[in-house]
């Protein structure tokens, strides 16, 4: 590699009638600055405009049966040759320095994955909130109380990894392969490192989302995650506290932040703040 050579990393985008926020994602990931960057979308028969959208951003689209998401980012993936993977739900987005930071700390480090702090959005895109991602010795006994300790859109993975869990386990888990994904990673004894500093994705929440319209079933998959990384010990409590602890200021930020945006007082349903936990 020429020593001026940009790292290289490809990202693969599912979408589904994914018009009206596809752009904002595919510019974000456009938009990455110091690397090379290769971007898939996996379409699973979109009706709205999303494949005009992936022709005007000059974005190869491949076509996946609609069912399952992580059947299409599989699809997507395994086209990749890159060192670097990640991907990105159609409604989110990264800022411009991400994919350059999450590489050079990844190579710092030596880690088989990098993650780091993510910001969460309303459906407009106006900040609710952040949470600080666990350490990585917190991840598995977070696990074990079913809470996902970092968001998938902060996260990147090598290749490598990827093809030795055999990818996403689209088979058994249609609604959170990819916390799945990083458990077994874990059990596996790849290396996490947790990127500091500021956020390098955002979440945008809002009522069409999945995780509000199938929460039955997202919590028989937290189960059966839970079933696998195994039994909470005293230290593993010890923890998930520490890491509940580290999170205090942003349980009041997302407490008091709708009232902010409302001009009156806005009660949530919760205060916890996780990605996949009990939100």
């Amino acid at each position: 590699m020429a020593k001026n050579a940009l790292e290289r990393i490809s990202y693969v985008v599912p979408t589904l009638n994914s018009a009206a926020t596809l752009d904002l994602t595919l510019l974000s990931l456009k938009s990455q600055k110091e690397v090379s960057i290769e971007i898939i979308v996996v379409d699973s028969g979109s009706t709205d405009g999303t494949l005009d959208i992936c022709q005007r951003w000059n974005v190869p689209v491949l076509y996946a049966e609609p069912g399952n998401m992580y059947q299409a980012i599989n699809l997507g993936l395994n086209q990749c040759q890159t060192e670097w993977l990640g991907y990105m739900n159609s409604d989110d987005w990264l800022y411009p320095d991400s994919t350059a930071r999450l590489i050079a700390f990844g190579k710092e480090s030596k880690a088989d994955i990098v993650y780091g702090k993510c910001d969460y959005t309303d459906g407009c895109g106006r900040f609710l909130y952040s949470f600080a991602p666990a350490q990585s010795r917190q991840l598995l006994p977070l696990f074990k109380r079913g809470i996902f300790g970092f968001a998938q859109q902060a996260a990147i993975f090598r290749k490598s990894v990827y093809q030795h869990l055999n990818g996403f386990n689209e088979a058994e888990y249609y609604l959170s392969a990819d916390a799945e994904f990083y458990l077994r990673a874990l059990q596996s004894n790849f290396s996490f490192s947790r990127l500091s500093g500021p956020s390098v994705a955002c979440f945008r929440r809002h009522q069409n989302q999945l995780t509000h319209q199938k929460a039955r079933d997202i919590q028989l998959e937290k189960q059966k995650r839970r079933e696998k990384a195994g039994q909470t010990t005293l230290k593993d409590w010890i923890m998930v506290t520490q890491w509940r602890l580290e999170n205090v200021p942003h349980y009041l930020i997302r407490f008091l932040r709708p009232s902010l945006l409302a001009d009156k007082i806005v009660l949530t349903h919760s205060a916890n703040v996780g990605a996949d936990s009990e939100v």
